[in-house]
């Protein structure tokens, strides 16, 4: 499955904008802060304001209904007297009226008649305002008109006589002008009030512009656009599977190279937002958490393949919040490494083998100087049977032409070295049937045979054996030093990459044996005894080329 390139331009890049996101964020936050702020003012006000007029509308009827009952009054309306400015029931109301903070105390007869008021010009005359009516039916209420000092909230109670006769009215008001700075007080509390919540709103917006730029890391949503982008095109175009989980291993991202490796392996188990079973380090011990460490270069098997995969946790204030896998097919990789690998021994055989070939042609030149014929027959003589005599075994029992090649490149660089080495082969070793198994048994045998070299530095008869068999497809080695031995404490580290005892930069061999051993799933065993020597026994999978079978290596052993 591979994954097509998205088109940046489907989608046109928006417009940078002169203003950035945190300042954005900002004000508009603070700007839906204060227009809240404006609209709850306005109802706040006008609630305020209802309940002032509400609380002096009940005032002003109580004090008008006290006051109807009062003897005073039903006296001034029962006397009959004419109104006058000067009377005792003026005086009198002029004195509660300053008492009470009202604005007027009026008492009218049953003909709308002015009794009493604040302006002494107007008593006599006829209550204006139209609103008396009501009252001099027998009804308390309150009500809001204009009259004479203005327009005010009046509170009417009916006068009655001893014989429940109404005689007159009582209304107390107060001005709406009088009320302006009960309001003004009211509205400078509550408008401080809101200032204080428009200031906490600032310093709450300051605060979300500064976590958004810190949450996006600076980023524009532009350059958050075209990041999305580049990392789709990114993931597309690399041919590493990737997949990220977050916290919990819940898939997140699967790449469509990651999709392809593992469509083929039927890896159902990986879907996106469930959580991830495999290529976790330690799943295949049932430990499925994340892990806070990098693992770099982990060969995992996943449904009978081989991958080589990394591990890179992800982490935020110090908390982990996923992990990123990415993978690839090793067999390809390998592959090259052990040809790269085998191309180096090949080399290292040629050399040998030229080395030794420059050697023999200085006596056949020195003989030819001489002029020794006899001498020079000899030699050719017996070089001719040693050379077929070393080769003609190798060649008769190892079939493959390559690794015979290399074998016998091998034993002129142990000649050349000082050391025996003799290949023996229980049954023939025919053709392989691909180059892959080829390269990566000189590998091998390259690693293991130079690890017995450099164990018989000190030994006077240097001897290394190599024994071979194949058999049910499976090639079996022995390769046995009389050197030095390995200590038992090395020995079960003596496979780990840089483990050695010749220095820095060393350990690498016997590693990449275990590695490519492991891959087909071969064995791997190592005896030594300090002293004695070592042996070390491998097992690797070897298929035959042209339907060679185990039968055809039985019979060759058979009429060995």
């Amino acid at each position: 499955m591979t994954g097509s390139a998205p088109d940046v331009n489907e989608h046109p890049w928006p417009r940078k904008s002169p203003v950035r996101l945190n300042t954005l964020a900002a004000l508009l936050a603070f700007m839906t802060i204060m227009a809240s702020l404006i609209v709850a003012y306005g109802v706040f006000s006008d609630q305020l304001w209802r309940s002032i007029t509400g609380v002096q509308q009940e005032r002003v009827v109580n004090v008008a209904t006290t006051l109807s009952r009062s003897s005073e009054v039903i006296e001034a309306l029962t006397s009959g007297a004419p109104p006058s400015p000067d009377s005792d029931i003026e005086q009198r109301m002029e004195a509660l009226r300053e008492l009470l903070n009202v604005n007027f105390i009026v008492i009218v007869d049953p003909d709308s008649i002015r009794l009493t008021h604040p302006n002494r010009e107007w008593i006599g005359h006829r209550f204006r305002g139209g609103d008396e009516g009501p009252a001099l039916e027998g009804a308390r209420y309150a009500s809001l008109a204009i009259g004479t000092l203005g327009t005010s909230i009046r509170g009417f109670a009916p006068v009655h006589d001893a014989s429940g006769h109404i005689i007159g009215a009582v209304s107390v008001g107060v001005t709406l002008s009088h009320l302006a700075p009960l309001r003004a007080a009211s509205h400078k509390r509550l408008l401080f009030l809101f200032l204080a919540i428009l200031a906490i709103g600032g310093l709450g917006s300051a605060w979300l512009a500064r976590t958004i730029r810190r949450r996006l890391m600076g980023m524009e949503p532009d350059d958050i656009a075209r990041l999305v982008a580049e990392r789709r095109v990114t993931l597309d175009a690399i041919h590493e599977g990737v997949i990220a989980v977050d916290a919990q291993a819940n898939v997140t991202l699967i790449n469509p190279a990651a999709r392809s490796l593992l469509g083929d392996l039927k890896a159902h188990q990986i879907v996106l937002g469930e959580r991830l079973r495999v290529l976790l380090p330690g799943s295949e011990r049932g430990h499925h958490a994340l892990s806070d460490r990098a693992v770099i270069n982990r060969r995992m098997q996943l449904g009978g393949r081989a991958f080589l995969g990394n591990y890179q946790p992800m982490l935020a204030d110090g908390q982990l919040v996923g992990a990123v896998m990415t993978f690839r097919d090793s067999h390809e990789m390998q592959a090259l490494a052990e040809e790269l690998t085998g191309v180096r021994r090949y080399a290292e055989a040629l050399r040998a083998t030229t080395h030794e070939f420059k050697n023999k042609l200085h006596v056949i030149l020195g003989l030819t100087q001489l002029e020794d014929l006899p001498a020079l027959r000899q030699y050719l003589r017996e070089l001719v049977d040693y050379r077929h005599a070393v080769s003609e075994s190798i060649v008769e029992r190892v079939r493959e032409p390559v690794l015979a090649g290399f074998l016998i490149g091998k034993q002129s660089e142990a000649r050349e070295k000082g050391i025996t080495l003799s290949v023996e082969a229980d049954t023939p070793i025919p053709q392989a049937s691909d180059g892959a198994t080829v390269h990566a048994l000189v590998s091998i045998i390259g690693n293991l045979l130079e690890n017995a070299f450099e164990a018989l530095d000190a030994r006077d008869d240097p001897r290394v054996a190599i024994h071979m068999a194949l058999e049910s497809r499976m090639l079996s080695l022995q390769i046995q030093d009389n050197g030095a031995g390995i200590d038992p404490e090395r020995q079960t580290h003596i496979f780990e990459r840089g483990i050695s005892s010749k220095g820095e930069r060393r350990g690498l061999g016997l590693f990449l044996v275990r590695e490519q051993v492991d891959a087909v799933e071969g064995t791997l065993s190592l005896y030594s005894l300090p002293g004695q020597g070592t042996l070390i026994e491998v097992s690797y999978p070897y298929r035959p080329a042209n339907g060679a079978s185990h039968d055809e290596a039985a019979s060759g052993r058979t009429r060995q």
